[in-house]
């Protein structure tokens, strides 16, 4: 609106009012313009084709009633309107205010003379209600806006008490968590958190009451509808209401699949690192192998030479025969060597585990000391693995001959086999069940402590203080490997030490997956 010039719309059918009105805005001709219309018809076309600044109209026209000219669909008014009537009452004004009018007014010559100054107090009246309306209908435009982005955020934003009370919760809650938001709202919020993490996450958001003025960031848990568990991160904060009352903010994003791609890649790496020491053992171990060969090959072939030109009888056949002996069990020592270096491939074919525990333990038994006392539990029902042998039979005498060391003074040596299923996790982080085949051995012995048990897997381990058994184990681990299985131990100082040994069943063909128990709260 122009302060300098405001059109004012006057409809009133009785020519004396509208003179007397003419006249009385005469003196603001410079300020003022009035077009005067005689009937509502006449009022519309003016109104349609410039709106005015103000309408002064009569309530009762020949064509209609004043506040016809109104919006008749609850619009608002797009001008201020003043009515006037000879005959006004409180019910009338009634009528005219609720009809969308801004002012009413009875007609008298003061009040027509007056009517400028109560043209100029209703447009300032006018314009506080136009900056009211801007403001509520951007406040309305502002909340719809911030609306729609909280209910289509992928994140779960929440509002709680300071007893952790949910005010509000965003329908990501659904897609995230499996809850519908009406669901938790009246809940408490520290309900959703795992039970581990339920201490950390009241005292990160305890911190953001105490200071309005921080926020706190935190990692934790939270329960699925289907009793899984989901990772986020978040942050919280507080603010005050104007009723006083402190109110927590929580915007939580769910990381699950972020924390399962990256434990995905730090297990690769741990394997790959594990791996390339063991190549290196590996090759070391081959190079060595391989010269031992040769040096043994000339010693195999003249002894064997010289024990035929000498009669059998005599002490040098004897000598001769420790020699072949002796250079024997070098070959065999050079076998587990390739064998450890996997330059040497295992003859894979089906295997029952309990035969070959059940040989290799008449192999080893009159070898072991008489103060060690052996328990065996075989099950003869264990299904066919596909396996070396020999390797298989080797397995058992290195686990064997490493829990005997470990109890010099006798004991216990317990072997067990039986068939299990077993929850593994697969490279890419997602959990399956397969079945296996468990040789377990175990020993009364002396034990040992976290640091020793982790050391003795590696590929640069020593088992004892001679190391007279690193290489047996060594060997054992990578036949294991080599076969997709896994050698794990128990041990505690004092305690004795069981040796897993886990062999995947022989592939018959395919077999649906079996559903994973979901883990329970904490």
């Amino acid at each position: 609106m122009n302060r300098t010039f405001i059109r004012v719309l006057l409809v009133e059918d009785e020519e004396a009012h509208a003179e007397l009105i003419q006249r009385a805005f005469e003196p603001r001709g410079g300020l003022m313009s009035l077009t005067v219309a005689r009937s509502l018809k006449e009022a519309r076309t003016v109104v349609a084709a410039s709106p005015p600044d103000l309408v002064l109209i009569d309530l009762l026209l020949p064509d209609g009633r004043g506040t016809d000219l109104l919006p008749s669909d609850g619009e608002d008014a797009p001008f201020p309107m003043i009515i006037m009537t000879s005959h006004g009452n409180e019910k009338v004004a009634v009528e005219a205010m609720k009809a969308g009018a801004l002012h009413y007014v009875v007609k008298s010559a003061n009040t027509l003379a007056d009517m400028p100054q109560i043209v100029e107090g209703a447009l300032r009246e006018w314009g506080h209600i136009v900056e009211r309306r801007r403001a509520e209908e951007a406040l309305q435009r502002s909340e719809e806006h911030f609306r729609s982005l909280i209910e289509n955020a992928l994140d779960i934003i929440t509002v709680i008490d300071q007893d952790g009370s949910i005010r509000y919760t965003s329908p990501a809650i659904e897609s995230c968590l499996g809850f519908l938001a009406s669901e938790w709202v009246g809940s408490n919020f520290f309900d959703l958190v795992y039970g581990e993490d339920r201490q950390h996450v009241e005292e990160r958001i305890g911190l953001t009451f105490q200071s309005t003025s921080e926020t706190q960031l935190m990692c934790f848990r939270c329960h699925h509808r289907d009793g899984t568990e989901r990772v986020f991160e978040a942050i919280a904060s507080s603010h005050r209401r104007p009723n006083g009352l402190l109110q927590g903010v929580i915007n939580a994003r769910d990381v699950s699949d972020r924390q399962r791609a990256e434990d995905a890649k730090k297990r690769l790496e741990d394997q790959l690192r594990h791996s390339q020491k063991w190549e290196i053992i590996g090759s070391l171990a081959g190079g060595i192998a391989n010269e031992f060969n040769n040096m043994l090959t000339p010693i195999l072939g003249f002894a064997s030479l010289a024990m035929e030109e000498v009669s059998a009888d005599t002490k040098i056949y004897k000598r001769l025969e420790h020699i072949l002996t002796a250079a024997n069990r070098s070959k065999e020592l050079a076998e587990q060597l390739l064998s450890f270096s996997r330059q040497s491939e295992p003859l894979r074919q089906p295997v029952r585990l309990q035969d070959a525990v059940e040989e290799a333990l008449k192999l080893i038994r009159p070898s072991l000391p008489p103060s060690i006392e052996v328990r065996r539990s075989i099950a003869s029902d264990c299904p066919p693995i596909d396996a070396d042998p020999g390797q298989m039979r080797q397995v058992l005498m290195n686990l064997c001959t490493y829990a005997a060391d470990a109890m010099p003074e006798g004991g216990v040596l317990g072997v067990t086999l039986q068939a299990v299923e077993r929850a593994t996790t697969s490279p890419t982080g997602h959990p399956e069940q397969r079945s296996f085949v468990r040789l377990t051995v175990t020993d009364t012995g002396r034990g040992m402590d976290d640091d020793a048990r982790e050391r003795l897997l590696g590929p640069f381990a020593i088992s004892d203080p001679t190391g007279s058994q690193t290489l047996g184990l060594a060997v054992t681990h990578g036949i294991v490997v080599s076969h997709g299985g896994e050698l794990s131990i128990d041990s505690e100082p004092g305690k004795g030490t069981t040796l897993h040994v886990f062999l995947p069943l022989r592939e018959t063909g395919s077999r649906p997956d079996q559903a994973m128990t979901p883990p329970s709260a904490a």
